[in-house]
């Protein structure tokens, strides 16, 4: 028996001696709701995040692992083994503890943690909480087990990647970055290219009102990279509402209620969630919403404008706004109109954009501006995060991969995706995890709602990760 087969019997041994801290600390980590929130001293992406990143250190510290705490933008905890050098190379394990928020629809509490059917329902629990407790507690598995490496090991973790990779930013500006290492942050067996991710603000003046039916206020989304599930609008009308009622309620996902004595309506409308990535998976609000408001009397103005956010919200190829296009590597483009605003004058719609990998975002800045120059739209932000791409040679695709197959048995070739992770922050970097391709497909996954993962999995994947941290710190 090799030396790795000796450790690795070793590493599994150990993390199913601690099966049940492992599940008990994710539980509690994933009850805290860290949904980014409002900045303050120490926690610059609200309190909830910071509160999860001293969950985390102080379970890591307790453990005899060494901590630090950048701010509150971001943390780490490191093993350095007896004798390494304290300057050794380090081998990196990114995740994040900040997730988006829950959405609605739920059958189980988004932050209860409760386990029914052998599966753990949270929002995080995918993505990417779950996945970073299983790393952590593969690092402490290294360390009881004495494992013989020559590099050190480090858990990073950032507190706002679901909504804009401030946290790594900041922490790759004071500390050194790793050579080699994985974010547990997508799929199994690994992803080795990542498509490039724009967010992409589309402004215009919103119509003043007349004498027919007037949008007062449009709202839906919460996040550019999720799909919206919910969108809401106001209208104002110089007539009675009884007809215009008894069209909507008609209409499948819509829901409607007068309020302020009659003066104003609300429609609601109900979509489904879906990552930002895979807009095609889910069911946008805003369409839906819009679909409604195209049945009503407005100003022939204002029916441009609800019928160009409607386009554009049920397309999800980029064709609606002239940038639709692919390449061999990584695939088709895909839009999603993830936020939407009218009100006060003023209208915005953000699109979460990911392109192929070898295409250049200054490119699409231009097709972009191109496909609305006779809307009435104007571009006004435009932010880029670049594609990831290494090569199925590199070592570190070569020793994962052989890793997860004699774990698993599964031989499936790496993939590519639109989503972005953490694994593009680094220098050499991959998307390892956390999702098995025998999951269930009906379990809710990242950003949709009963995110769930099965305990199974969580005990697998944190073997994997020992084992996978082991190869890379000692080659």
């Amino acid at each position: 028996m090799d030396k790795h087969t000796l450790l690795e019997n070793e590493l599994s041994a150990w993390v199913e001696l601690h099966r049940a801290e492992i599940i008990e600390t994710t539980q509690a980590f994933l009850r805290i709701p860290s949904v980014g929130g409002t900045s303050a001293p120490g926690a610059p992406f609200g309190a909830e995040t910071r509160q999860a990143l001293d969950f985390a250190l102080s379970l890591a510290e307790t453990s005899g692992l060494a901590v630090k705490n950048l701010d509150g933008y971001a943390a780490h905890a490191e093993y350095c083994a007896p004798g390494i050098p304290s300057d050794a190379p380090i081998v990196g394990a990114l995740a994040h503890v900040d997730v988006v928020p829950p959405g609605t629809g739920w059958t189980h509490p988004p932050f209860g943690a409760e386990i029914e059917g052998g599966k753990i329902y949270a929002r995080g629990v995918l993505d990417d909480k779950g996945p970073a407790m299983a790393a952590l507690w593969a690092i402490l598995a290294l360390k009881s087990c004495a494992a013989p490496l020559t590099r050190r090991v480090r858990l990073i973790l950032g507190a706002n990647e679901e909504s804009g990779f401030e946290c790594v930013k900041h922490y790759f500006a004071h500390e050194e970055m790793p050579v080699t290492g994985f974010t547990p942050d997508a799929m199994f067996p690994l992803v080795h290219a990542e498509k490039g991710i724009v967010n992409a603000v589309l402004t215009r003046a919103a119509l003043p009102e007349g004498e027919r039916i007037h949008v007062v206020s449009l709202s839906g989304g919460q996040r550019p990279n999720m799909v919206p599930d919910t969108a809401v609008a106001i209208l104002k009308s110089p007539a009675p509402w009884a007809a215009t009622v008894a069209r909507l309620n008609a209409v499948v996902g819509i829901h409607t209620e007068e309020i302020n004595g009659g003066e104003h309506l609300t429609i609601a409308a109900q979509g489904i969630s879906a990552h930002g990535s895979t807009p095609e998976a889910g069911v946008n609000a805003v369409g839906i919403l819009c679909d409604a408001l195209l049945l009503l009397d407005h100003h022939e103005d204002q029916v441009v404008i609800v019928q160009q956010i409607h386009a554009w919200a049920e397309d999800t190829t980029g064709a609606a706004l002239g940038i639709a296009g692919q390449d061999e590597v990584t695939g088709p483009l895909t839009c999603n109109l993830g936020v939407a605003e009218i009100g006060d004058g003023q209208a915005s719609l953000t699109f979460n954009i990911r392109y192929p990998v070898t295409w250049n975002s200054e490119d699409l800045r231009r097709r972009l501006v191109t496909g609305i120059a006779s809307s009435g739209w104007t571009l006004s932000s435009f932010t880029d995060q670049p594609p990831l791409y290494v090569p199925l040679d590199d070592p570190l695709v070569t020793t994962l991969l052989e890793v997860y197959r004699a774990e698993t048995g599964d031989q499936t070739a790496p993939m590519t995706m639109g989503g972005g992770t953490y694994a593009r922050a680094m220098a050499n970097g991959v998307a390892f995890g956390p999702e098995f391709r025998d999951k269930d497909p009906h379990d809710g996954g990242p950003h949709e709602k009963d995110e769930c993962w099965p305990v199974e999995h969580l005990i697998r994947a944190t073997k994997i990760y020992a084992k996978a941290l082991a190869r890379l710190a000692s080659l």
